[in-house]
């Protein structure tokens, strides 16, 4: 590995400034605005601006699949199987839970206090927390204020470059 890379620090290659969102925030529209920015995570502030958690491309897989990472069962799960034992007579049951999960905002779903770096940390770090973590993307954070964001591909791209 050049030199140069192993000297870089998460500064240099972050995507800044982030698209945030705040907690109050419905699935729906950080689903949207995740299709439209064209990213995988979305840094979620309060109101003072500091970081509280994150929603990321798994956080809607986890929606979708109707459990959520601290629980066996969500109450969409359950609507589900009982759909399932009760027949078709319970489908406006699971409509309407759907419907719902649209509205529930981001606060509800999002990973709470997940992993982050700062803009000095340097950038072997970043992809070792990557790794050991199972994540995506870290948050590059200043005074618990998100400043950017660093995804797998920008380690493909400073590793290309290089």
């Amino acid at each position: 590995m050049p030199l140069s890379l192993l000297e870089a620090k998460a500064g240099e290659v972050m995507s800044s400034p982030p698209v945030v969102i705040g907690e109050s925030t419905p699935l729906k529209e950080a689903a949207q605005l995740m299709i439209t920015n064209r990213i995988g995570c979305l840094p979620v502030v309060d109101e003072q601006g500091k970081m509280t958690g994150v929603v990321t491309e798994r956080t809607f897989q986890v929606q979708i699949a109707g459990v959520k990472p601290s629980s066996a069962y969500s109450h969409d799960r359950r609507v589900l199987e009982e759909l399932y034992v009760a027949g078709p007579d319970r489908i406006g049951d699971v409509q309407e839970a759907f419907v719902a999960s649209h509205r529930e905002p981001v606060s509800e779903a999002m990973l709470e206090s997940p992993p982050t770096v700062t803009k000095e940390t340097p950038l072997w770090q970043v992809a070792d927390q990557l790794l050991k973590t199972h994540m995506s993307h870290l948050v590059v954070v200043q005074d618990g204020k998100p400043i950017g964001v660093i995804a797998r591909h920008d380690l493909l791209r400073a590793y290309a470059t290089q």
